[in-house]
């Protein structure tokens, strides 16, 4: 019998961690409708803390998870509002779990070569992320960076492109803890838009005079 496919556990981690984030009441001087507050926010719940601290035990051990399971937790953020923002946060909360906990080394002879080389170094280790925990084709073009992913977990979750927003933000944030990237990785080719796969290419940071 095949065994089910499993995803990295800090993708799910750093979704609901995302959800708690952002379902945190500010400190606004109503502290006495934090209960409530509590009640009615998902993130906030004990069910989703739960489920935070065994992906999180799983992710410290570089563990995995059900396919099924992390789809169900895309699809969960999908439905909210405040969707586009939890994607975001959560694609940079797990570039970084997985720049910390996979590629110190790299991080730090980077740190320690020149900048060209440090480059380069940085760049390598981050495709090697892209590719081994995230499934995604990291290279250097002459116009910037470009990552390709024919059939993202994103897509499988939301068909209409939805929770791309969450890869864009992982290399993204790959890209600017490994390699000083000051930018964006854009969305231009989606399978939601009958492209044959996703990808994103670097796009610079603006810069206001």
């Amino acid at each position: 019998m095949p065994t089910p496919p499993a995803v990295p556990a800090l993708i799910p981690l750093s979704l609901l961690e995302a959800i708690r984030n952002l379902d945190t009441p500010v400190e606004d001087g109503l502290e006495e409708l934090a209960e409530e507050i509590v009640v009615r926010r998902l993130g906030l719940s004990p069910t989703v803390a739960a489920q935070i601290q065994r992906y999180r035990q799983a992710a410290d051990k570089d563990g995995s998870v059900d396919l099924d399971e992390v789809v169900s937790v895309l699809r969960l953020v999908g439905r909210r509002p405040d969707a586009p923002l939890v994607f975001a946060d959560a694609g940079r909360r797990a570039a970084r779990y997985a720049a910390r906990s996979r590629a110190r080394p790299a991080r730090a002879l980077a740190r320690l070569s020149p900048s060209g080389v440090g480059r380069r170094i940085g760049f390598r280790a981050a495709a090697r992320l892209s590719r081994d925990v995230f499934g995604g084709d990291l290279r250097s073009r002459p116009q910037g960076s470009e990552v390709s992913m024919p059939d993202p977990l994103s897509i499988l979750a939301l068909p209409d492109g939805a929770a791309c927003t969450f890869y864009g933000s992982v290399y993204g944030e790959l890209l600017r803890g490994l390699t000083s990237f000051e930018g964006a990785m854009l969305h231009e080719e989606c399978r939601s838009r009958g492209g044959e796969a996703c990808v994103w290419r670097s796009a610079p940071a603006e810069v206001y005079e």
